[in-house]
């Protein structure tokens, strides 16, 4: 009896001794410090991690970093992430400093410790520390300052940008500041203020120095890139700001669509696209309905040229032209050029309906309004001149060997009127235009552009005879204006 009592008591006490605790209690990571500040001459700092509890097991513990210095360029981590070893308190950080890249006296980098799993963060318990890294700079220290945070120009239209440098304090004597643009070049793509040189005066005492980027005229249809004007260091006589010290600039000359205005394809398979033309009235009214073929010059062009639509004619087996598809209703203006006067303007076709002026490329170059998709403006990038024949009305419709005059003309010269060498054929006359002003808008669907030409004629016909009631022409300098609307037929 005695024995089982005995047996009975050790299994008693047996069963109230605990078993070994073998949970595992996480530390918390912290910063040593919520802010630390280091010169940046000292060449380093060190900030220290801080563990609420050795560690019982090794791991390794991560830093997140950002700031106003740059990483490889102003700073260089030894490592965002430190081994802790099992039983150690904590852990350091190393931040090597570059000095001469350092450029603003109060500099900053903000260290945040990215939670784990054998480790714990604690938001409101130093898991985040700011490094403050100061500077004596007795040197200037520039800036630039631009018209906005980025800069919209375009190069084919050549303008004027102003932008200035400044100083935090004046200096005793006159400051020659560099820039830089990008990847242009000074003389070829951009002048400042008006030298093919890139550098900038602060007179004497003077806190600023206003400049002007003049960018050089480029024909670059699609462009669309963006270029950084920046202040260039000078070691030893100035510094640049680090988040001040360059401007954005976006070079863009964005393509136009013109697949609402170029809508109707040519007659008879010819080239372009139909458009109608109509001319102002002293009225104020618009007259007339005349048909031009237009296209754009190239693909990915915003350049539109006219074409001469020729066909193989069915009655009369030779090239002729598909309809008066001619840029600014020109034989409209030498009505004493057309039939029944005995010297009429002469072209491959039956009637006086198909009687046209040469055609003209790249004859309006279209520029978008800023941050406009469909409205802009319409320029002349050079004077064209357009060229027609003239001769015996009576001779060229005559008949000869081989059918009617013109007919046999147009076989021989392959529908070239230029090269014909026929009798009937006594002279030419041409208009040039001088200069263009233009708009669109291919989001109006009665007007979508509207032209003012300027033109002058080496022919005495020019004008002579015209509706006065129909045609409002002003004489400018020697020349004629009239203005015109187009829209897609």
């Amino acid at each position: 009896m005695r024995k089982l009592l005995y047996i009975a008591v050790l299994l008693a006490l047996a069963s109230c001794r605990g078993d070994e605790d073998t949970r595992f209690f996480a530390p918390e990571a912290g910063f040593g410090n919520a802010s630390y500040t280091v010169a940046s001459s000292g060449g380093e700092a060190v900030l220290d991690v801080v563990l609420s509890r050795p560690a019982p097991r090794p791991f390794t513990l991560e830093v997140a970093v950002s700031g106003s210095l740059t990483e490889g360029v102003q700073y260089k981590l030894d490592s965002h992430s430190a081994e802790v070893a099992a039983g150690a308190a904590g852990a350091t950080f190393r931040v090597q400093l570059f000095d001469d890249e350092i450029w603003d006296e109060l500099s900053w980098l903000d260290f945040m410790i990215v939670p784990g799993t054998l480790y714990t963060v604690v938001p409101e318990d130093r898991s985040t520390a700011r490094l403050n890294v100061t500077k004596s700079i007795t040197l200037p220290v520039l800036s630039l300052e631009a018209p906005s945070e980025t800069v919209e120009t375009n190069p084919y239209l050549a303008e004027t940008l102003h932008f200035a440098v400044s100083s935090k304090k004046a200096s005793a004597s006159s400051l020659e500041v560099l820039l830089k643009f990008g990847s242009l070049v000074p003389g070829t793509d951009y002048l400042i203020n008006g030298r093919a040189e890139s550098s900038v005066v602060i007179p004497a005492g003077e806190l600023s120095a206003g400049f002007e980027l003049n960018i050089l005229k480029k024909d670059l249809s699609g462009l669309d890139r963006h270029e950084s004007l920046a202040i260039e260091q000078r070691k030893g006589v100035y510094v640049v700001s680090g988040d001040k010290g360059t401007a954005d600039v976006h070079l863009s000359d964005p393509l136009v669509d013109f697949s609402r205005f170029l809508r109707t394809a040519a007659l008879n398979g010819g080239s372009g696209y139909q458009v109608r033309q109509a001319v102002l009235g002293p009225d104020g009214e618009w007259y007339g309905n005349t048909n031009t073929d237009m296209g754009a010059s190239s693909e990915g062009s915003n350049y539109l040229r006219n074409f001469r639509n020729m066909f193989q004619h069915p009655s009369f087996g030779c090239l002729a032209n598909a309809s008066n598809s001619q840029m600014f209703r020109l034989s409209e203006l030498f009505p004493n050029y057309l039939y029944p006067n005995p010297v009429a303007i002469l072209d491959y076709g039956n009637d006086q309906g198909h009687r046209e002026f040469t055609p003209a490329d790249s004859l309006m170059r279209f520029v978008l309004d800023r941050g406009e998709s469909a409205k802009g403006a319409i320029y002349l990038e050079k004077p064209r001149t357009f060229t027609a024949c003239i001769g015996s009305y009576a001779a060229w419709q005559a008949d000869v060997t081989g059918g009617k005059a013109w007919v046999v003309d147009s076989k021989a010269n392959g529908g070239d009127i230029l090269s014909s060498t026929n009798p009937a054929i006594t002279g030419r006359i041409s208009v040039t235009l001088h200069r263009l002003e233009g708009r669109f808008d291919f989001t109006d669907s009665d007007c979508p552009v509207r032209l003012r030409a300027w033109l002058s004629s080496d022919s005495d016909k020019f004008l002579e005879g015209i509706d006065e009631s129909k045609f409002a022409v002003t004489s400018e300098d020697g020349l004629y204006r009239l203005e015109y609307k187009l829209w897609p037929r």
